[in-house]
């Protein structure tokens, strides 16, 4: 089957990407003003992670695993160490809005 071309105007975004280390055991999130995304793909890359709404963080996701969320506004998200003092690396791949 061949690739079909897809026009530049028809694509729904750029690239977003962004990788956090956790140097306290606040609640953070990946950005202080909206910002939507589409497809987005969380890696939790270091040490459990737990996220949520603030204050209920509530959805741990060990290390080395990913969780995927669509339509999204990332400044919503909340994370944080699940056990203190674990400095955890997540990283995200998404397609802006």
């Amino acid at each position: 089957m061949a690739w079909k071309t897809v026009p530049e105007d028809k694509f729904s975004g750029n690239t977003y990407s962004k990788t956090m280390t956790m140097t306290d055991d606040n609640a953070t999130r990946f950005e202080t003003s909206a910002k939507r995304l589409w497809d987005v793909i969380i890696l939790v890359e270091t040490n459990s992670m737990v996220f949520g709404e603030t204050g209920v963080e509530v959805y741990t996701v060990t290390a080395g695993s990913a969780i995927g969320l669509t339509r999204v506004n990332i400044s919503t998200l909340y994370f944080k160490n699940a056990s203190a003092g674990n400095n955890g690396k997540v990283s995200i791949l998404a397609v802006e809005e």
